[in-house]
C-alpha cells in the first residue's frame, strides 16, 4: 500500500523582517548580558570600574542601563569645570546640595559665576559622604591631565564607573585600582540578532542579502549596524540595489601609520647627513625637502586623528 507524499511546505517569504519587536530601551540590547551584571554588581558593591572598548561598540548604551537611587550620571568631566557644575545640579535635585537656601540651581549657579574650581570641588566634596554615591561617567575619551587630577579628587569620595576607548599609558596613575570590563565587539550570531530586530517590520527585499551587507560593513560594531539599518529605513523599500548602494566605513579598522611616516623621517635625516657628508648639495637639498614634508605629514596625522 503506497502512502501520498507530504504536501510541500510553503515558501517562508523573504521580503519583510521579522515583525516582533522587543520593548522600548531593550531591543537594542543583545549579547551583553555578562558585561551588564558584571556592571550592575560592581554598582551595588562600590566598585570604581571602567568600561572599555572601541567607538561604537555599547559602552554608553551599557552605562545607560545603570539604574540606582545612589546613582549620578554626568556626559564627561572635560572642561572640569562645567562637569563639577552638572554635578552639583545633579546633587541639588536629590536635595543634597545646599544652594544658600535658594531653590532653583540657576540662581545658585549665577551666585557663583565666579567661583574657581577648586571652590566647586570643595563644595561637591563637602555635601556627600564618602562612597555614598556613584558617579556615572558617559564618556571619558577626552581625558586631559586636569581631568585626570578632578578624577583623583573626586574618587575620594564618590565610587566611579566610566566609559572609554582605552586607558593611555600617561594616565594609568589615575585607574591603577579600578576594575575593568572590557567590551568586545558582537558575535556574528548576536549581530544577527540585532540586525533582526532592527529592521523590524522594514520592506526588505532580499533579508539574506541585506543581513550579509550589513554583517560585513559592520564588523559587529552594534552603532554601525544600528545606523546602517537607520539609513535603510529611510528609503521606501530596501531593494538590492539600495543594500548595494549603502556604505558605512565608520566601524572598520583604522591603520596607524604614525610608526611608519616616523621611520621614513628617521631615514630622510639620515639621507641628509649622509649627503652633506659626501659633499652632495643637491642630495642634501632633497633630504631637507622630504623632512619637511614628513613632519607636516606627521601634523596633520595626529591633528585629525580620529
Amino acid at each position: 500500500m503506497t502512502h501520498p507524499s507530504p504536501a510541500p511546505r510553503p515558501a517562508v517569504p523573504s521580503r519583510k523582517a521579522p515583525s516582533q519587536k522587543l520593548p522600548k530601551g531593550m531591543q537594542q540590547t543583545v549579547g551583553r548580558g555578562e558585561e551588564l551584571c558584571q556592571l550592575k554588581d560592581n554598582l551595588s558593591k562600590g566598585i570604581d570600574t571602567l568600561v572599555l572598548g572601541p567607538i561604537g561598540v555599547g559602552k554608553s548604551h551599557l552605562l545607560a542601563l545603570l539604574d540606582a537611587e545612589n546613582a549620578l550620571m554626568v556626559k564627561t568631566l572635560s572642561p572640569v569645570k562645567e562637569a563639577l557644575i552638572n554635578i552639583a545640579e545633579g546633587l541639588h535635585k536629590i536635595g543634597r546640595l545646599c544652594p544658600d537656601g535658594s531653590d532653583k540651581f540657576e540662581t545658585f549657579k549665577k551666585q557663583h559665576t565666579r567661583t574657581t574650581i577648586q571652590g566647586w570641588t570643595d563644595m561637591v566634596l563637602n555635601s556627600v559622604e564618602k562612597d555614598e554615591f556613584v558617579l556615572i561617567v558617559d564618556d571619558l575619551s577626552d581625558m586631559t591631565a586636569s581631568v585626570g587630577r578632578l578624577i583623583d579628587k573626586l574618587n575620594s569620595k564618590f565610587t566611579i564607573i566610566a566609559a572609554l576607548p582605552e586607558v593611555r599609558r600617561s594616565y594609568e596613575k589615575h585607574f591603577w585600582k579600578f576594575d575593568r570590563v572590557e567590551i568586545e565587539r558582537l558575535s556574528t550570531a548576536d549581530a544577527k540578532k540585532l540586525i533582526c530586530q532592527c529592521t523590524a517590520g522594514a520592506n526588505i527585499e532580499d533579508y539574506r542579502m541585506t543581513e550579509t551587507n550589513i554583517l560585513q560593513q559592520s564588523a559587529g560594531n552594534p552603532r554601525a549596524i544600528i545606523e546602517i539599518v537607520e539609513r535603510f529605513r529611510k528609503e521606501p523599500a530596501v531593494t538590492r540595489s539600495v543594500v548595494r548602494d549603502v556604505l558605512h566605513t565608520g566601524a572598520r579598522n583604522q591603520i596607524d601609520l604614525t610608526f611608519a611616516v616616523v621611520l621614513l623621517l628617521l631615514a630622510v635625516v639620515a639621507a641628509r647627513f649622509f649627503m652633506r657628508g659626501i659633499g652632495s648639495m643637491e642630495g642634501y637639498v632633497l633630504a631637507g625637502i622630504g623632512s619637511a614634508l614628513l613632519v607636516g605629514i606627521r601634523f596633520f596625522m595626529y591633528r585629525f586623528k580620529r
